[in-house]
């Protein structure tokens, strides 16, 4: 385990919150992040002391945050993961896991968000519990089954409004959720890609860079190169300053070639595959994103970074500053965009697939086996193709 303090206790804090989250770089976001924007909205004195326990990934997503008191790292191998029997972390706790609970009880907390399935270990926190009634669970419930628009940030957001005696927000609505970033990753962003527009056969002045993520870490998620590469190529004959860089894979480590393969030979000068050592720390990854023109991923943890408002701390020259204008477009397969999209961040394509109005894998994709089956059959690549031209 490791604590890493973010910022001094004030003296006038008067009590603590803890966040927990299951493990994803998406979750860090939509559960983690709108946890703590909603804590700060209800405070705004800075009266309450913000912990988050998290994973490697992560903290390193959160270490520039200055609204969060402490970050709590440790290694998600001690919890219930997607694995199969894994399941037994949460109910028969490893040595290390009731360490973690008697330092944690020692924290003086006020709250605990319990997003991660370990009943056990909560209950031996002897904690308040930040959670939902009947009722408004079983209206979650409906409102997915019937593919209505209710962000999960949404329902997170309603979670610490109750806590603060206040009334659900509209589950429909959606709030941007700030990360925190430095202006020498905006600084490095910059550098990469006026890099990339030079060595491309195009006007640097007259070229829009398009960040492509082919990857994902479940094929549930997963665009198919077919898809990604017709909808692209299109695009690229139809419109000649556009310049395509593809993000490396780290999963299907395949995907990001397969991307590559299908469009350099038709667009010599324009296709440009990102190295896969050095890699990229999430926080210069998400400067990247925002200073490139056009984004497209599929249901992945770099969407929700795509997705998410860049902030710096202090004020710098404008150049150095976050655009926060980058063009977001979202291909959805088994996943549910009503839960996991962003609608008026994004444009999302792949709407109302019957998968995607059931727990899994609308909502769950870690145990669902497709069985081989296209879950990108309902988009096609005009689709993706009028999505990049459009203004």
């Amino acid at each position: 385990m490791k604590v890493f303090m973010q910022k001094s206790k004030s003296r006038a804090s008067t009590e603590r919150i803890l966040i927990t989250m299951t493990w994803g770089i998406g979750d860090a976001i939509i559960i983690g992040l709108s946890a703590v924007d909603q804590i700060t909205r209800n405070d705004p004195d800075g009266k309450i002391a913000i912990d988050l326990l998290c994973n490697h990934s992560q903290a390193e997503l959160l270490k520039e945050d200055p609204r969060i008191h402490q970050v709590i790292e440790v290694d998600q191998r001690l919890f219930p993961t997607s694995e199969a029997g894994t399941w037994k972390r949460g109910i028969f706790l490893p040595t290390e896991v009731m360490k973690l609970a008697e330092f944690l009880r020692n924290q003086d907390y006020s709250a605990i968000l319990p997003y991660i399935c370990a009943p056990t270990f909560f209950y031996r926190l002897h904690l308040p519990i930040l959670f939902l009634n009947a009722w408004e669970s079983w209206k979650v419930i409906l409102q997915m089954h019937s593919c209505q628009n209710m962000p999960l940030q949404m329902l997170i957001r309603g979670m610490i409004n109750k806590y603060f005696g206040k009334g659900l927000q509209d589950l429909e609505a959606e709030v941007p959720i700030p990360l925190y970033i430095r202006p020498e990753h905006i600084q490095q962003a910059r550098h990469e890609i006026e890099q990339i527009k030079q060595n491309a056969f195009i006007l640097q002045e007259q070229s829009q860079l398009l960040l492509v993520a082919p990857d994902t870490s479940s094929e549930i998620t997963r665009p198919p190169t077919r898809l990604l590469a017709e909808g692209i190529a299109w695009a690229l004959a139809s419109d000649p300053s556009l310049v395509v860089v593809i993000l490396p894979s780290y999963t299907k480590r395949a995907a990001s070639n397969n991307l590559l393969h299908a469009l350099a030979p038709s667009f010599p000068g324009r296709i440009f595959l990102m190295p896969a050592e050095p890699k990229h720390s999430l926080l210069e990854l998400a400067a990247l994103i925002d200073q490139s023109d056009l984004f497209i991923s599929g249901d992945t943890g770099i969407m929700h970074i795509a997705a998410t408002t860049k902030k710096i701390k202090q004020e710098f020259r404008e150049e150095l500053l976050p655009r926060n204008s980058v063009k977001i477009i979202t291909l959805f397969g088994g996943t549910s965009p009503a839960w996991f999209g962003y609608s008026k961040r994004a444009i999302i394509l792949g709407w109302g697939r019957k998968e995607q109005a059931r727990f899994i894998p609308g909502m769950s994709k870690d145990s669902y086996d497709p069985k081989g089956k296209d879950l990108f059959d309902h988009i096609s690549s005009q689709e993706l193709t009028e999505a990049i031209l459009s203004h």
